[in-house]
């Protein structure tokens, strides 16, 4: 019986370069150790790939980190518009697929195998992680950091096939490498904890108090943070600012008291701290697009 052609492949560094790399007679991709390494930069190194790359499998790690320009991929069922300082790691047999590159793509691509970096825990850790989280933004106080370093490791590669020594230091700087990626995910990862503990004290802090009309640096004051830290945790959480959190949880309020009681629009306005009656249809209506009492008859006729 013949065997079915799987519907995604799993591909060697080798079948990889043969299959989807127009340049592959190209000396840097023909390196003798390219199935245990492989690095290029962006920037310096012609690698023309046929794009888009279909959903493929790899017998390796790899792992892009974009300084400027655009790059699309797939990790799973998740997609990835890298950008200015993104990186992303891809572990062996997982699917991934590249769509796009723009032409001022800088930046670097590296992959490896476990057996090249040997029993590394801060690898077996991001290896682990679930797709979204195999993604960094990395902070621009330690770009220049693993610039630095995949800049040295680029250069140890391309000498590597006369200086044999240069290859046996690749696994230790790329060790290097992993370990800070690592603890750039740990400190991401706290800091996400902590912002989303912040982003749940304002919204109970607001629940409470925004019939008072407090502005966002009484509430940030509350929260020990100044006001910029504040909107920065909210936008970032929520993709709106803080005033809007405070607005929607004051026309949610407003819409209750609408809906379930029969208190004039002048009475719901002193309930919800509007000393004037007129500002608060305004500030309705804004969010709306209805005034308070249009939506009231709106809600009496369903």
């Amino acid at each position: 019986m013949k065997k079915l052609k799987p519907n995604i492949p799993t591909l060697s560094p080798i079948l990889f370069r043969n299959n989807f790399i127009q340049n592959k007679t190209d000396e840097l991709l023909n390196h003798e150790n390219i199935t245990q390494f492989f690095i290029h930069s962006f920037k310096e190194d012609a690698v023309h790939l046929n794009l888009p790359l279909p959903p493929h499998k790899n017998t390796v790690n790899e792992f892009v980190f974009i300084t400027n320009g655009t790059m699309k991929k797939n990790l799973g069922i998740e997609s990835f518009q890298l950008n200015k300082n993104d990186f992303l790691f891809t572990p062996k047999n997982n699917i991934a697929s590249t769509e796009y590159m723009s032409e001022d793509l800088e930046g670097f691509y590296c992959h490896f195998s476990d057996e090249f970096v040997g029993a590394n825990p801060f690898l077996e850790t991001l290896k682990t992680q679930i797709s979204n989280q195999n993604y960094l933004h990395i902070p621009q106080e330690e770009v220049d950091n693993l610039v630095f370093l995949l800049t040295r490791i680029v250069k140890l590669y391309k000498n590597s096939n006369q200086n044999p020594n240069d290859f046996r230091l690749l696994s230790f700087y790329l060790s290097t490498v992993i370990a800070e990626l690592f603890l750039t995910f740990v400190k991401q990862e706290s800091s996400a904890k902590q912002n989303s503990a912040i982003l749940s004290k304002f919204k109970k802090l607001v629940n409470k108090q925004f019939k008072k009309n407090l502005d966002i640096s009484e509430y940030a004051s509350q929260l020990t943070i100044t006001p910029n830290h504040l909107n920065k945790i909210v936008k970032n959480e929520t993709g709106k600012t803080a005033s809007q959190i405070i607005t929607e949880i004051t026309v949610l309020e407003a819409k209750v008291l609408l809906l379930q009681t029969k208190m004039t629009i002048n009475e719901i306005s002193m309930e919800l701290g509007f000393t004037d009656a007129s500002y608060f249809s305004r500030f309705f209506k804004n969010s709306n697009n209805n005034s308070p009492s249009n939506y009231r008859k709106m809600i009496d006729l369903c």
